[in-house]
């Protein structure tokens, strides 16, 4: 295409002084053909301006001449073009055209106990009559559903309203998004990110406590995001793996989240576990019996991640030994060894515990680790101490050597923190859930 510019030149030079031609043709650069435009850029916007008012005739002539077609000159400046090319650079890269909403993720395939009634309630409300509630935040543990609700209730608001548009995406792809965006140094670039966040009748927003304090200007566009969504009406639902008031969010932000529904969805109690390893045996044909399905449910403890990786282990192992029916006692032993290696809890240390109590609480290690008796510090030193004995498997003595302290305070802060699960049920559903975390990460 080149070519046939450098043609249209020629031919335009034959019409025009050269003069003329050198300081307002020549700089001319050709961009693309678009239909039956031809798209052209100019150094400067003199050089646009004066081009238009007197050579633009010349130019379409010319390339009448050269292509047999007519043809409609559209001029740009460099900085013009290069908006363009960012523009387009960013919806490539982030395509959102249409959302990306995992179709098996359904209220259908959605398996129900008293540990997430509360939450599938909630979600069933929202893609009935969407912005009634407004917010909804789900929360829990990893692995527990919560992923699962958020494609659902998309994929049931799109099913009754198909014009509307619904956008699902966790924290870290609006992070780089939003990154990429504001790299371009451009400001016709941000808008453009701004108005098709704010386009969405729906958002899903998953895995907000990705978006820390580290990320202090794209919580400014959260938060501008979601109020401009929330004044419309649009629906709103946000996951996280913690109770707002944890989140290392702005107050600002997080008092935002009160204003709709809050839905906790617990560990997976044992007749869940049950219902979805039936579930996941019919699914992969692996028959087990009613009596194998109680023991799995009582013996692993872990989420539905835990629980397929345990069904994976049986399908791999009737295919290898050819089995068209495992033994009872062979599934158990199978499921066992993948128990036991779960219970090594490969990849925590004390530090790693300390940190993730400090992260969870909002409190500095060097706080938690001290000796100040300010309640703030107290309770997080406490449930630090608690885990690293139950969980790990400390000695009292070991733990009291990391908090400088002597046993007895060990065994005095282990009590104390045992007896607020009993008045603060807020607390004790913080320590199932690092403990879900240390446990099975």
């Amino acid at each position: 295409m080149e070519a046939v510019w450098e043609e249209i030149l020629e031919e335009v030079s034959k019409q025009i002084p050269p003069k003329y031609f050198r300081n307002f043709i020549a700089p001319l650069h050709f961009v693309r053909w678009e239909g039956n435009d031809l798209v052209v850029s100019a150094p400067s916007q003199i050089i646009k301006s004066h081009v238009e008012a007197k050579y633009i005739n010349f130019i379409e002539t010319a390339a009448y001449q050269v292509k047999g077609d007519s043809f409609r000159l559209v001029l740009l400046t460099d900085k013009e073009e290069s908006t363009l090319q960012m523009k387009s650079a960013i919806e490539n890269k982030f395509q959102t055209d249409e959302p990306e909403l995992n179709s098996e993720y359904n209220f259908e395939t959605y398996i129900v106990s008293d540990c997430n009634k509360l939450a599938f309630t909630a979600a069933k409300s929202i893609s009935e009559n969407p912005g009634k509630y407004n917010p909804l935040y789900l929360f829990g543990p990893v692995g527990v559903g919560k992923t699962h609700l958020l494609h659902a209730i998309g994929s049931e608001i799109k099913k009754k309203d198909p014009w509307k548009t619904v956008r699902y995406v966790d924290s870290i792809s609006f992070l780089n998004e939003f990154i990429f965006t504001v790299r371009q140094n451009n400001r016709d670039s941000l808008e453009s990110f701004k108005m098709r966040y704010q386009s969405y009748n729906v958002l899903l927003f998953d895995d907000i406590q990705f978006l820390n304090g580290g990320a202090e200007k794209t919580q400014e566009e959260f938060f501008a995001l979601f109020n401009f969504l929330y004044e419309r009406k649009r629906q709103i639902v946000i996951a996280s793996d913690r109770p707002s008031y944890e989140l290392p969010l702005h107050d600002r932000l997080k008092s935002r989240f009160v204003h709709g529904l809050q839905a906790d969805i617990k560990e997976h109690d044992q007749t869940l576990r049950k219902e979805l390893l039936r579930t996941y045996s019919v699914q992969y044909n692996i028959p087990i019996s009613e009596e194998t399905l109680d023991w799995l449910a009582v013996n692993c403890e872990g989420d539905s991640r835990a629980l397929i990786g345990i069904i994976n282990d049986l399908v791999l192992y009737k295919k290898a030994y050819q089995f068209f029916l495992l033994p009872e006692d062979k599934i158990k032993e199978i499921a066992n060894s993948r128990l036991q290696t779960n219970r090594k809890r490969i990849g925590f240390n004390p530090d790693q515990v300390i940190d993730l109590i400090c992260e969870r609480m909002n409190v500095a290690r060097k706080d938690l680790l001290g000796k100040s008796r300010k309640a703030d510090y107290i309770l997080p030193r406490h449930l630090s101490m608690l885990l690293l004995h139950e969980i790990l498997g400390l000695p009292k003595s070991q733990i009291g050597r990391i908090f400088s302290a002597q046993h007895t305070t060990v065994i005095h802060g282990i009590n104390k923190i045992k007896e607020r699960f009993n008045e603060d049920q807020n607390l004790a559903d913080l320590y199932q859930s690092v403990k879900h975390q240390i446990s099975f990460q």
